[in-house]
């Protein structure tokens, strides 16, 4: 794990974290803290403080900072508010220089919380102790396993996908995202009494680990030149994908009432930066996941010449659309192609883009294999840049569903689906799938198929989305 020459290093690498706030009651958030960098073995040491417990989960507690005789790298304080300008003076005392403040109640907690947050600010700034927050929860490495949250963690996937949010927004979805996406390292900025946008797109600008950057902003803190032109600079190595809330004066407001900043930029302004730096802007946050997936998964393609592969004439219609309203457009594919395809057709002649599958299906069901491998033949057709298609059906449930066979058959069927549908990469070039039936059966499969980092969608219209933002930064970055 190479180190990175940023401050923000000391928070995502710390060799030893102290937990001021920890607690042996799991049925207070704060227990988890503790319980996630224990059951996903953190690679440091951890130095839990409480003055009533002397262990918890099998680990010594101190009573208080001072206490520790060890070198302590980073400290989170998850103790209320009104008591943690006290623990940032004990940082002070003993030489940290760098603190993540869990809790709420700051800027955002009226007029009182408001002083308490210009003074510990003043204080931190004085003393030059870098600090995360106030409410905030990471950050998060998967490369250590360093990871502060407060919901219990399955299990941490690594990625070359890197998250700066401003609000908690993620926290209740970070077991779908490490199910779903290649996570590298997540950072909460919180109320950015400090630590703000600039300094996470400056870091992961150089972190070798971080492929791809997505950000979300709800106010820009930090001095906004210095971001747009730094986010160019960035955008010439790696995409960032930006999601904007707070764009309406109601969304201001509501940012304002958990971070205490107004959300002051004129979005019509804000955009047309974004669309200057050749960054991508993601409308929703169906989008802004939606984005990051693909370009976390997926090569960007060379064209825009796309071929959709469909279970019904309905969604490949809407495929259609959805690629004609985008900037993308139907791929011809060749004679050669056409021959190969033609051994799947019905009793009667299909037009090869989109490609409907199902009717073609009901006529190889004996032999989904071949079906299958014959589908591949369109992403390497030469015409093609990238590949869309209507999620198939596994038929191993109609086997699992019979009481009388076993679920070894059932779970070789499976097998050999997702290496039909991992084989649809081959090509080298772009290929995602949307969703079908969106049933339970469905969506497991959905977790075993994006393990292999396939990119599955909830719609054709949004991985068309996905495949035409990653098509505009392949046209911006190839004129830088």
């Amino acid at each position: 794990m190479k180190k990175v020459d940023h401050f923000l290093e000391h928070f995502f690498s710390p060799e030893s974290v102290a937990i001021v706030g920890a607690t042996n009651n799991a049925f207070k958030m704060n227990f988890r803290i503790l319980e996630n960098l224990v059951n996903l073995n953190f690679k440091g040491r951890i130095y839990p403080v409480n003055r009533h417990s002397k262990e918890i989960l099998g680990i010594e507690v101190f009573p208080c900072l001072q206490d520790i005789k060890d070198r302590i790298d980073l400290v989170v304080t998850a103790v209320p508010a009104s008591k943690t300008l006290d623990i940032i003076r004990e940082c002070d005392s003993i030489g940290v220089t760098h603190v993540v403040i869990v809790t709420g109640g700051f800027s955002e907690g009226g007029d009182d919380g408001k002083k308490l947050h210009q003074e510990i600010a003043s204080f931190v700034k004085e003393k030059s102790i870098r600090t995360l927050g106030p409410n905030t929860l990471s950050p998060i490495n998967t490369a250590n396993n360093m990871i502060i949250s407060f919901n219990p963690i399955k299990k941490m996937r690594r990625g070359g996908l890197s998250f700066a949010f401003q609000s908690g927004l993620y926290e209740p979805k970070l077991n779908w995202l490490f199910s779903h996406l290649g996570i590298n390292k997540m950072l909460d900025m919180g109320n950015k009494m400090d630590i703000n946008e600039v300094d996470a797109l400056e870091y992961f600008s150089k972190d070798p680990d971080t492929r791809v950057i997505a950000m979300h902003i709800e106010s820009l803190q930090g001095n906004g030149r210095d971001f747009f032109n730094l986010l160019e600079s960035v955008c010439r190595e790696k995409p960032v994908i930006i999601l904007k809330s707070g764009r309406t004066q109601a969304g201001s407001r509501a940012a304002a009432s958990h971070t205490g900043s107004m959300a002051n930029e004129n979005d019509l302004i804000f955009d047309s930066a974004i669309r200057q730096t050749g960054s991508i802007r993601a409308q929703n946050i169906e989008e802004f996941f939606d984005f990051a997936k693909a370009f976390e998964f997926l090569e960007l393609p060379e064209g825009n010449r796309t071929a959709i592969i469909t279970l019904s004439g309905g969604e490949g219609v809407m495929a259609t659309d959805a690629c004609e309203m985008n900037g993308l457009k139907l791929a011809r594919l060749s004679d050669k192609t056409y021959q190969k395809l033609k051994i799947i057709f019905p009793p009667w002649e299909i037009p090869l883009n989109p490609f409907d599958a199902g009717v073609c299906m009901e006529f190889h069901l004996s032999d989904l294999n071949m079906f299958l491998n014959t589908l591949g033949d369109i992403p390497k057709d030469e015409n093609v840049d990238c590949t869309i298609m209507q999620m198939p059906p596994d038929f191993s449930y109609f086997i699992s569903s019979n009481g009388h066979v076993s679920e070894e058959p059932a779970y070789f069927l499976t097998e050999q689906y997702i290496k039909q549908i991992l084989n649809m990469k081959r090509s080298g070039k772009p290929f995602a799938m949307w969703c079908s039936s969106m049933d339970t059966q469905e969506s497991e499969l959905i977790e075993l198929v994006e393990s292999h980092s396939l990119p599955i969608f909830q719609s054709s219209e949004r991985a068309i989305k996905a495949m035409s933002a990653m098509y505009r930064y392949s046209q911006k970055s190839s004129l830088t």
